[in-house]
């Protein structure tokens, strides 16, 4: 094993023939009696670590199975004089999705003393499949977020204090991951915030209200005459008068089977995003508190600009999702997908630069992206996973990212190590340019040629991918500018600005319209014009001078072209701003205060996914969504 405080550990699992959605238990004893104890672990999926019957630790990092990460932490406080009781119940996700690449069910740790280990995994090390998680259900509250959960409290023995019955020796699992340290902080519990009763909807059936939008680990204490199955629903809002559970193919609750008599369990496994949470048993119970421990990645905010009182509540609502939207890695929301993408998280990286004044997480997100390996060397719609989906347009926003962060840290020598990988990348694109010099969309089933949520450009219509379109060539004409800054700040001898004068040359003698001084966005019999193709178009440089006056002043308020959704606002204004930042600061103020204001008087204490709110997408519309923290950026920019 690389790592030396590993040295003694060895992968492990509880039986031979794993299966998806499965709960390993692992037991061992050790003896302390004081100094170090200092745990490293890593698992495939999720662990939760418990010392002497307490919750010690939690929390995998999201890695890809080629590139494992361990994390490191003091137990000493957890352990005890004598003999310890170390408790590990591992979650084996194993089925693709958003957030998760499919690895071999397993888990790794040794427990490291003052003169050495104390304990490490091994084939003496005691298992079983849990008794009160059900394993092998299946049951996936979203195909983006995965499996639910149900937990059966009648079925606890006692195994976590070494009084469990069925515990044999583990399974080894023979395998070599490289392993590295996990590159950011762990997660903290904040003060658990308790559902407040607002009303009964039905027999045994009860709301709650946690008062916000809260993210973390469901908890619950229940006193029941008898044994009974709990089902807990959970979201963001009541507008139907209760939980909206059931939407589509989704299904927004977990499973609590309380014992009789009292019950007090923590899942430390699935973060719950919602505000409300609504609770149906089968019998009266004589004593329930519901609440949900928010789970925080630990952060200072930095002090805000001078504002209004209007603007200080749009930006305090901005940071929050900032935060709310921050775990293992940034998740474009917490209620349905917890996921990164890469053109959400480069919105919530900008916006934390100026909120929170730190770059180790972007960073880490920024890594972790940089180590998807799919074979036609664009990157997955999400970091880590396997799906076969992929935005080409996503992968060009990579280097936005990349050239902020590089612009906000400092950092050469990480950019210096992904820079190989950022090459491959505008490679693909650069190989398809046809005899114009322009890049078509992408052909297959696996990739979805999306730039935003407005007809013609989600993706979803049937189009003729062998012509091009604005926005991608834009988008490319940006990543290659943002790919000259980086290489020249590497001192690495490149014609990436060159590269992109060409295209914008391309760009402009293909989709210029000099009737209208207007982008269109694909040459079709009846052309469509978007404000975000010409946002786009006047941010590369396709046109310049009076040209981009005229355009800009056209793009406001032009009912001839598609507008623009909120996650793209940035666009616009940035577009605005470059060519008259005193002119449209007045407009792009405006603008901000217009669009979050019914944000602010919901009273969820966070921002939408798109202005429709929970109406969007078939009633599945998050409220909690970091694209949309963007007004962070903009009070810092303009105030």
């Amino acid at each position: 094993m690389c790592n030396q405080g590993l040295d003694r550990a060895k992968w492990i699992w509880c039986n031979d023939k794993p299966e998806a959605d499965e709960y390993g238990e692992f037991y061992t004893a050790f003896w302390w009696q004081q100094g170090k104890a200092e745990l490293q672990i890593s698992a495939d999926s999720d662990y939760a670590v418990y010392l002497n019957g307490s919750l010690c630790a939690f929390g995998q990092y999201h890695d890809f199975p080629y590139d494992k990460v361990y994390d490191t932490v003091d137990a000493s406080r957890f352990c005890r004089a004598g003999q310890n009781h170390l408790a590990i119940v591992v979650w084996h996700y194993g089925d693709s999705n958003m957030s998760y690449y499919p690895g071999r069910a397993a888990l790794l740790f040794q427990l490291n003393g003052n003169n050495g280990c104390l304990v490490a995994s091994g084939h003496e090390t005691k298992a079983r499949l849990s008794r009160t998680y059900q394993s092998h259900r299946r049951q996936k509250i979203t195909s983006q977020l995965g499996f639910g959960f149900a937990y059966d409290a009648t079925k606890e023995d006692g195994w976590m204090l070494g009084n469990g019955h069925g515990l044999g020796h583990c399974t080894l699992v023979e395998q070599d991951l490289p392993l590295r340290p996990r590159p950011c902080k762990k997660l903290e519990f904040d003060p658990p915030r308790q559902g407040i009763l607002i009303k009964n909807t039905a027999k045994h059936t009860a709301l709650y209200d946690l008062g916000a939008n809260t993210v973390g680990f469901l908890r619950v204490t229940a006193m029941s005459a008898s044994a009974q199955a709990l089902t807990i629903s959970y979201g963001e809002h009541i507008t139907d008068g209760s939980v909206r559970r059931i939407i589509g193919k989704r299904d927004f609750s977990v499973e609590v089977t309380v014992r009789k008599g009292e019950t007090v369990y923590l899942n430390p496994f699935r973060r719950l995003g919602c505000r409300y949470l609504e609770v149906a048993g089968t019998a009266p119970l004589d004593h329930f508190l519901i609440e949900v421990l928010p789970t925080s990645y630990p952060v200072r905010a930095l002090p805000h600009p001078v504002l209004t009182h209007n603007e200080q509540e749009i930006y305090d609502i901005c940071v929050n999702t900032l935060h709310l939207c921050m775990h293992e890695h940034y998740e474009d929301c917490p209620w349905r997908e917890q996921a990164l993408y890469c053109m959400d998280s480069r919105n919530q990286m900008l916006c934390g630069y100026y909120a929170f004044g730190e770059t180790a997480f972007p960073r880490a997100n920024l890594e972790l992206i940089s180590k998807d390996d799919r074979a036609d060397g664009l990157l997955a719609i999400c970091s880590p996973s396997d799906t076969a989906l992929c935005i080409p347009s996503f992968s060009l926003h990579y280097f936005t990212q990349c050239a902020e962060y590089l612009h906000h840290s400092g950092d050469e020598a990480f950019l210096r190590e992904i820079y190989p990988k950022l090459e491959r990348i505008l490679q693909v694109f650069l190989a398809r340019q046809n005899t114009q010099g322009l890049v078509p969309p992408f052909a297959g089933e696996g990739y979805w040629n999306f730039y935003e949520w407005r007809n013609g450009l989600d993706g979803h219509k049937a189009l003729d991918i062998s012509v091009p379109d604005l926005p991608l060539n834009a988008l490319l004409s940006l990543a290659l500018q943002h790919m000259s800054k980086i290489a020249s700040r590497l001192g690495v001898t490149n014609d990436y600005a060159g590269r992109a004068k060409q295209l914008n040359r391309s760009i402009s003698n293909y989709f210029y319209d000099n009737k209208r001084n207007l982008f269109f966005d694909r040459p079709t019999a009846s052309k469509t014009y978007s404000v975000l193709g010409n946002a786009l178009a006047v941010l590369c440089g396709a046109v310049t001078g009076e040209a981009a006056r005229i355009l800009c002043a056209s793009v406001i308020d032009n009912p001839l072209l598609t507008p623009i959704s909120l996650s793209m606002q940035c666009f616009l204004y940035d577009a605005l701003l470059q060519m008259d930042l005193a002119k449209y600061r007045p407009y792009v103020l405006q603008k901000i205060e217009q669009t979050y204001r019914p944000m602010v008087e919901l009273g969820l204490g966070t921002v939408w996914e798109t202005e429709q709110g929970e109406s969007d997408f078939k009633n599945a519309g998050s409220l909690c969504h970091g694209w949309s923290a963007m007004p962070v950026y903009y009070y810092h920019k303009l105030k």
